[in-house]
């Protein structure tokens, strides 16, 4: 477990996962972060981010549900594997469940999984509940549950039972569980298709991310790491001077940290040498203005539906000052380069 020292230098090292499990039964392969890097480090200069590893270290070691919010590419896998990793369960496997890629009864089939012969199945599966025993499974949009799952999922939490699809037995379990959400669950209650019963089980250990415009601060350090890592992997000694950073701070970053180490890397394959001078967006050679520019139009033309669910994505639109800025400066212009991945 990483000691005070470590969380006030503002760089946090995560050890990896000893146990990295997903897919079925017997296939085991390494659970990397979206962006395709290993979760290893955790950058923390900033007092927003400082607060939230205190959260973690203060919650881990209890053997609470816990709730991760936050906007797209805040890092919701990343803390997620440290409270794995500062947990009583920190010895068995971290099983990640994307459930904003399942369809519902996908969903039930890899968490419960199910008896041989039941729906066309020759052979049974365990499930990531029995994959995850003595670990963490982590439940990357819990907003996509149905009224059914939720119900199936709130009787884990609260009795550590569980019955695989087509089964006859009631089976034990003993799992870590973190949940993560993009959506509005507030609002969903309100609505009655999220369990009142089990937003109050979830929400009793809460962690709320910031987005990367709150923790300008450590803008620096995620240079530095991404940099470093590009670097390793494809062996070269790219720099970044201090004057080419300064536009970092002025975008909005809709993508949070995915948003800004895309940037970073489309600068490095833009790089005509060994240090970068000038962000290609600066120059007029980044795509990424373009896109969210036809984003925001159609954002700004597109009224509300009624109902429609208010997200913790940035108002329209993406990023302040954008229509004021239509014919700024170039220095203005990277205000809009931002794009969620």
């Amino acid at each position: 477990m990483a000691g005070t020292g470590d969380l006030a230098a503002g760089r946090l090292a995560i050890p990896r996962c000893a146990v990295d499990l997903c897919g079925p039964a017997g296939k085991a392969r390494s659970r990397k972060g979206r962006g395709g890097h290993a979760v290893d480090q955790i950058i923390a200069h900033s007092h927003a981010m400082k607060r939230t590893l205190a959260a973690v270290a203060n919650i881990a070691p209890t053997r609470s549900a816990v709730l991760l919010r936050g906007e797209p590419g805040t890092g919701k896998d990343v803390i997620a594997r440290a409270i794995h990793l500062q947990s009583q369960h920190r010895a068995g496997p971290f099983i990640k469940v994307c459930c904003d890629y399942l369809a519902s009864d996908d969903i039930m089939r890899e968490l419960f999984g199910c008896e041989a012969g039941f729906s066309g199945n020759i052979a049974g599966y365990p499930g990531d509940i029995a994959l995850a025993a003595g670990g963490t499974l982590f439940i990357s949009e819990i907003g996509h549950f149905s009224l059914l799952l939720q119900k199936r999922l709130l009787r884990i939490l609260q009795e550590q039972r569980y019955k695989p699809l087509g089964g006859s037995r009631t089976l034990a379990c003993d799992v870590r569980i973190i949940c993560a959400t993009e959506k509005n669950l507030e609002q969903r209650m309100a609505q009655g298709t999220f369990l009142a019963e089990l937003y109050y089980r979830i929400h009793i250990a809460t962690i709320a991310l910031p987005a990367l415009r709150e923790r300008k601060e450590d803008i620096p350090g995620l240079v530095n790491y991404f940099f470093e890592r590009y670097n390793r992997d494809n062996h070269r000694t790219l720099t970044l001077t201090e004057a080419a950073q300064a536009p970092l701070y002025l975008c909005h970053w809709p993508g949070n940290v995915r948003d800004i180490e895309n940037c970073l890397e489309h600068a490095a394959i833009q790089a005509r040498d060994g240090v970068i001078q000038q962000l290609p967006c600066l120059s007029g050679r980044c795509l990424r203005q373009r896109l969210n520019q036809e984003i925001s139009r159609q954002q700004e033309t597109v009224p509300q539906e009624a109902g429609h669910e208010a997200g913790y994505g940035p108002a329209t639109p993406l990023w302040p000052g954008y229509a004021a800025m239509a014919g700024g400066n170039n220095d203005e212009r990277h205000d809009r380069d931002g794009r969620r991945p």
